[in-house]
Formats: structure tokens, sequence, C-alpha cells
């Protein structure tokens, strides 16, 4: 009887890549709403990402600072 390994290491492969396309589409949803509040300079869906997706990479990526500013003026802003 012969046994073919071949397709042994899909799963790890395919579930790092549904992964890293998980991450692709959560930071393509960031980028949209931050160039709503017109927080981001440049286009919303292009940006490029690195294997391994690492956190700060992720981050700078997402333009997370940029939120962050956004939402410490909310908190600073006075009641109308």
């Amino acid at each position: 009887m012969l046994l073919l390994s071949a397709a042994s290491g899909a799963p790890p492969l395919l579930l790092a890549a549904t992964v890293h396309s998980a991450i692709r589409a959560a930071i393509r949803e960031a980028r949209k709403q931050l160039k709503s509040w017109d927080k981001l300079d440049e286009s919303a869906s292009k940006f490029y990402l690195d294997v391994p997706a690492i956190m700060p990479v992720v981050k700078t990526t997402i333009g997370l600072d940029y939120g962050e500013k956004y939402l410490g003026t909310l908190i600073h802003k006075p009641p109308t």
C-alpha cells in the first residue's frame, strides 16, 4: 500500500492564509472608518502587509495612532 503525504502541509498553510486574509480585511475596514472621519490622508484600500503580520506593523498600517488621537479629542470635547 502506497501512502502519499503531499497534502499533509495544506491545512496549516491554509489556516495561516486565512488568518492573514482576515487581518487584511480588518485593516481595510478600519482604514475606511478613519477615512470617513477625515483622519486618513492616503487610500483606505491600498496598503501592503508583510508576512508575518506582526502587531506593530498592523497598528501602523491601520493608522491606530489616528484613531487614538480622534478618540482623545472626543474625550476632551466640552459637551454641547
